[in-house]
């Protein structure tokens, strides 16, 4: 069997990647292993063959390439190690190369949360590769004028900073300056990231909302079973009945944050739901300079008044513990 790893370079330790390599060099020995150069792959597996690509300068289009790379050496398995930013940027870079390659994700990163990184380090000795479990998942496609962004599979939120870690601690970063200069600067997440022009639609319907201004708005795909028939998450409930796999929360407090206080513990914290299926199309207007876009916890800038979040079912297969 032929498998692609590829390692992040910002998620989690030196010491956990050496491990995660160690367990993935023994596990695989009998197999063909692909990654790339330096700390993508070729510091923590010993008898990994080597892609060599070029290294463009915008971090975006650099991983899509590493993965294009990867993908075209046809691999049966495509593993990565690090958080749901990884996966993403992976699955992302797959589905819209026209790859059919199943993804497996192993936890090393910030966050680790995403249904794709379904692997702990500590469970890969007891891993079996001949007899895996394979399902697929949808995604929340995020586009700007038709024009495809990215995909989505845990979360896409609206806000001016996205989590990352800074010496090895979990911080609230900057999305301005970690895309226009690919620098790590410590921020507050803003509670004023809509104008007054705000405004929701489905298809073309203007929604109505009691939460005006909200603080902090998150768009999510409805694909597991943790909501079945539990009324204390209002609307979305109704997911596991439905064709409506995917919702909108409107909060008046910021949820992703890492200074969250006792917020939701001793006060309540108002959200709105609304659900939307494959058939219907979300759009955002009325963001403010502080409304950008984070993607399973990768940050990009809006280049437009409005954002457009599609539910897209059944995208790619990924591997998942028995």
């Amino acid at each position: 069997m032929k498998i692609a790893v590829l390692f992040s370079q910002g998620a989690g330790k030196k010491n956990l990647y050496n491990q995660i390599g160690d367990s993935l060099s023994r596990k695989l020995s009998e197999h063909k292993i692909y990654t790339h150069s330096g700390n993508f792959g070729q510091f923590y597996l010993e008898k990994a063959e080597v892609l060599s690509t070029e290294m463009p300068r915008d971090y975006k289009l650099m991983m899509k390439q590493l993965i294009h790379a990867l993908a075209d050496v046809g691999p049966d398995l495509f593993i990565t190690v690090g958080g749901d930013g990884l996966a993403a940027y992976v699955a992302d870079a797959l589905i819209t190369g026209g790859y059919c390659v199943p993804v497996m994700g192993i936890a090393g990163g910030t966050a680790n949360v995403g249904p794709i990184v379904s692997i702990n380090p500590e469970d890969l000795d007891g891993l079996d590769f001949q007899n895996l479990t394979f399902k697929k998942i949808g995604a929340i496609e995020v586009l700007e004028e038709s024009n495809h962004i990215s995909y989505g599979f845990n979360d896409v939120v609206i806000s001016n900073t996205f989590l990352g870690t800074d010496d090895g601690k979990m911080v609230s970063l900057s999305v301005r300056e970690m895309v226009e200069k690919g620098e790590k600067k410590i921020d507050q997440p803003s509670r004023n990231i809509t104008t007054m022009e705000f405004s929701i639609r489905k298809d073309e319907r203007i929604l109505d909302h009691c939460i005006k201004r909200p603080a902090q708005i998150v768009i999510s795909p409805l694909e597991v079973d943790k909501f079945y028939g539990r009324a204390v998450t209002g609307a979305l409930c109704m997911s596991a009945f439905s064709e409506y796999k995917a919702a909108v929360a409107l909060l008046n407090e910021t949820v992703i944050d890492t200074g969250g206080g006792n917020k939701g513990i001793d006060s309540f914290i108002g959200v709105e739901h609304i659900l939307f299926s494959k058939d219907e199309i979300v759009s955002i207007s009325g963001l403010s300079d502080d409304g950008q876009i984070v993607i399973d916890g990768n940050p990009y800038l809006r280049s437009n008044e409005t954002v457009t979040f599609k539910y897209r079912p059944d995208l790619i297969k990924i591997v998942t513990p028995k």
